[in-house]
């Protein structure tokens, strides 16, 4: 192989690894909602007409054999595949070491995360159920696809940095807090789906009926601790699903309103910059992911619209660590 032909095959392979970390996100997400019975036929969606507030949220929910075997069977296809490009990535990078800017920690690093879940996944087999294992697959094929997003955009040129000023440091901070915000109300949402919280508010925007339902939060967001592994949703009641469910509810709508005026803030000072563009981009993914979570509610807790929830919360963090990373300093600033 020509040596100048290894930046080139660096790069399509993180390509290759980020649209696997995708996969395996939101296909992470379907298997977890399709569990909590949101598909037919069991599920509130199937039914015509809109599902009343439950007296305690169903914990369990019956899978075929051959269901589960067919989810199961994808879902090691997509991790085997991603930790072979990402063993392919980690090569290739430290090949080429010795090249200006070259990216090998984040590709090591990435790996290392990988590896690392799939020892937490062999070790908990008999818990993959549980919501804290659920949570950690959830937040850690997040992180794997943002790493791997990180070192695309390190690579390509379409997403190029701006030369550092006064208002584009000012603007980094506060894309910064953006993801923050973002990521938080994320981890929420991944936190109330493991816990098929969404099956306690059945409305929106209220929950069953009250816009402060009673909500139990000590016990929805803190049991965990308490429990570690053996912490099941079988053993949360109404209030505490509430709790979570509501919790996940106002975290969005702090990002909402954060990330929305940080987007129209870029819109508007962003000209001098040429970053504007950017700023209608996150405006477009911001108000998908708004919509999907609407539609999730009032259209009866689709499977559909809750997978495409999360899938464009997932994509919304990608935007904004792309932004992220152009209002960085380009590398050969001083």
């Amino acid at each position: 192989m020509r040596s100048d032909s290894r930046p080139a095959l660096f790069f399509r392979t993180a390509v290759a690894a980020v649209v696997f970390a995708l996969a395996s996100a939101i296909f992470g997400a379907y298997v977890r909602l399709s569990d909590a019975a949101l598909g037919c036929p069991d599920g509130p969606a199937c039914s015509n007409a809109r599902p009343a507030a439950p007296t305690a949220v169903r914990a369990s929910f019956s899978v075929s054999a051959s269901e589960r075997a067919w989810k199961e069977t994808i879902t090691r296809y997509i991790a085997g595949t991603l930790g072979l490009l990402l063993m392919r990535l980690a090569v290739l990078g430290w090949q080429l070491r010795r090249r200006s800017g070259q990216q090998v920690i984040i590709p090591v690093a990435t790996l290392l995360l990988v590896l690392g879940l799939t020892v937490v996944g062999i070790v908990t087999i008999d818990r993959q159920q549980k919501p804290l294992v659920m949570m950690i697959q959830f937040l850690g094929a997040i992180l794997v696809a943002a790493l791997l997003w990180w070192v695309v955009l390190r690579e390509q040129r379409l997403f190029r940095s701006v030369h550092p000023t006064p208002l584009v440091r000012r603007l980094r901070w506060r894309a910064l807090v953006a993801l923050v915000a973002a990521l938080f109300a994320t981890a929420l949402g991944g936190w109330s789906m493991a816990n098929h919280a969404a099956l306690a508010c059945p409305d929106f925007p209220t929950c069953q009926g009250e816009y402060l339902p009673p909500a139990d939060y000590a016990e929805g967001m803190l049991r965990w601790a308490r429990e570690g592994f053996v912490y099941d949703r079988a053993s949360l009641d109404l209030g505490a699903a509430t709790a979570i469910h509501v919790a996940h509810r106002a975290a969005a709508l702090i990002a909402l309103l954060y990330v929305g005026w940080y987007a129209l803030h870029l819109l508007r000072v962003g000209v001098q910059q040429n970053v504007c563009r950017y700023g209608l981009l996150l405006l477009v993914m911001l108000s998908f992911t708004l919509a999907f979570g609407v539609m999730e509610a009032v259209s009866g807790l689709s499977l559909t619209t809750a997978v495409a929830h999360s899938a464009v919360a997932v994509l919304l963090l990608l935007t904004l660590v792309t932004i992220y990373h152009v209002l960085r300093p380009p590398r050969n600033a001083k």
